[in-house]
């Protein structure tokens, strides 16, 4: 590390699983990961109970993050009873926002409004309207605004990505299909985030955002397709009786690539730890080991002969990169080369992208007949 690295200074909004998730790898050091030139600091943490703010930072970095544990910067973490004092405090650069969905959107503008940067934990808010108008307001101040969809920045994904857009591994892509799911139904009650109306609760917009990830990586931002929005997208929705969705199955297909996506998101079956996402080609298939959001290998499937019907596979192989970190630090690293370099958003997670996930998830939940509780949205369609 040199005088002139450059370092985050993060406030993280909300105390829960996640913010714990995502202060812990902060803690790790940039070296370790082979990372120069940025580093990361807590600067504050807050939660509407102040000793919740001062056991999190206790708990999750009692010596600070990276950068001071490596003396970069010369405060130390300071907690809050409230958001405001988070986004007012002068050692907070950017801001990591870690609360429940339906909060999402207040939240960000909270910040925004302070003149502060943000990343926000994926789904960014519960419509396109809501990000268009976060966005609006980034824009405006030259504040960098970018959705956490930690996956995004993960080296399993990147080096799929790359196996497929580049390498041509596994030849023209035709199917995708990837699953984020859990046996939840029965097991937690309809007042749990997962199950209620009054928080915007379903696997939908909870875990779809994995799957549909995937579909973006490998066919959206496919070179043929060039980032061209689907041509077009189906789906079918069971509800719950509180009105959230229960399961939510929606394909996809692209203009420029004959290849469908199939992806699956619900409460109704256990989690997958491996094979959750295969991608099928025209030489072969690649399957995504480790679980949907952090992956950590993959297997090549090579077919012996493409020109036959059923030729059979070579025997299979394993590309292993497993990884100490949780994952969350490699979108924090990206971020903080953002800010280095003075940008407002994201090259590999646009402003654009985001709203065209949202508005995948918008015709998704009018195509089911869900419908958000009156007053969740803070920005209409």
């Amino acid at each position: 590390m040199t005088s002139d690295t450059f370092v985050a200074q993060w406030g993280i909004i909300g105390c829960g699983w996640i913010s714990s998730e995502f202060v812990t790898d902060l803690c790790r050091s940039p070296s370790a990961r082979n990372v120069q030139g940025i580093s990361h600091a807590v600067a504050a943490a807050g939660s509407r109970n102040l000793s919740k703010a001062e056991e999190f930072l206790n708990k999750y970095c009692p010596k600070g993050a990276a950068a001071q544990q490596n003396n970069l910067v010369d405060f130390k973490p300071k907690a809050y009873g409230s958001y405001k004092g988070v986004v007012e405090d002068e050692n907070v650069n950017i801001v990591y926002i870690g609360t429940l969905n339906v909060c999402h959107y207040d939240d960000a503008k909270l910040a925004l409004e302070a003149g502060k940067h943000v990343l926000l934990e994926k789904p960014a808010t519960l419509n396109a309207a809501e990000w268009r108008s976060l966005v609006s307001i980034a824009k405006g101040k030259s504040l960098f605004l970018m959705e956490a969809v930690w996956t995004r920045f993960n080296p399993v994904l990147l080096a799929i990505q790359k196996a497929i857009h580049q390498d041509d591994i596994i030849g023209d892509i035709r199917c995708l299909y990837s699953d984020l799911s859990l046996d939840s139904l029965g097991k937690r009650s309809d007042t749990d985030r997962l199950l209620s109306a009054e928080l915007a609760g379903g696997p939908l917009l909870d875990l779809g955002p994995y799957p549909l990830l995937w579909t973006m990586t490998m066919l959206y931002r496919h070179p043929k397709n060039d980032k061209t929005p689907p041509a077009k997208i189906g789906s079918t929705m069971m509800l719950h009786d509180t009105g959230v969705d229960v399961s939510t199955n929606f394909a996809l297909t692209f203009p420029s690539i004959p290849a469908m996506a199939n992806c699956t998101a619900n409460l109704l079956s256990p989690f997958q730890e491996s094979q959750h996402t295969r991608i099928v080609g025209t030489k072969g298939e690649i399957l995504v080991q480790g679980s949907t959001y952090r992956p950590q290998s993959y297997i090549i499937r090579r077919l012996k002969d493409p020109s036959k019907e059923c030729g059979g596979y070579l025997e299979d192989e394993l590309v292993d990169m497993t990884f100490e970190e949780i994952g969350l630090v490699f979108e924090a690293d990206h971020v903080a080369k953002c800010l280095k370099d003075g940008l407002i958003q994201s090259p590999d997670m646009p402003w654009e992208e985001t709203e065209l996930t949202m508005s995948i998830f918008d015709q998704i939940r009018k195509e089911g007949g869900y419908k958000f509780l009156p007053g969740l949205e803070k920005v209409q369609l």
